[in-house]
């Protein structure tokens, strides 16, 4: 009886470590507007990407990104799209970006684009926890 019990007693820690060791990983968007983004990360695995659009940059606009990564790193890329999109004329997913910037903590990036709209694609580097948020603002 007392060797049941105690490998009963084994088999609940091996799973509560085995639970413990398993945190969760998130990487996304937290906030998606015309003229502003929030990139969320906890936790988030390196190779996780995503792609999402459409960031609005007018005439006189620049991107400004800040980064606020406790740990890690991610690649932003802003890639334009056409300006007259149909199911025939699809955004290049793959295409070359405009602006690219690769942060770690409280790094910062910014740059002026052509007045036009932009996906975001957000590659995480490395494990990566904190925000990353790209804003349109008056150059």
């Amino acid at each position: 009886m007392k060797r049941i019990q105690a490998l009963l007693l084994i088999a609940v820690l091996l799973s509560a470590l085995a639970l413990t060791a398993c945190g969760k990983s998130e990487f996304g968007m937290a906030e998606n507007t015309e003229k502003h983004m929030t990139i969320s990360a906890d936790n988030a695995d390196r190779d996780a990407f995503f792609m999402v659009g459409s960031l609005e940059v007018d005439e006189g606009e620049q991107i400004v990104i800040a980064s606020h990564l406790t740990k890690g790193t991610i690649r932003v890329e802003l890639i334009g799209t056409p300006t007259e999109q149909s199911i025939d004329q699809l955004p290049d997913l793959d295409g070359e970006a405009t602006l690219t910037a690769e942060l770690t903590g409280t790094d910062g990036a910014s740059g002026t684009v052509p007045a036009g709209s932009y996906l975001l694609r957000a590659t995480c580097v490395k494990k990566a926890t904190g925000t990353v948020e790209i804003a349109v603002q008056p150059a």
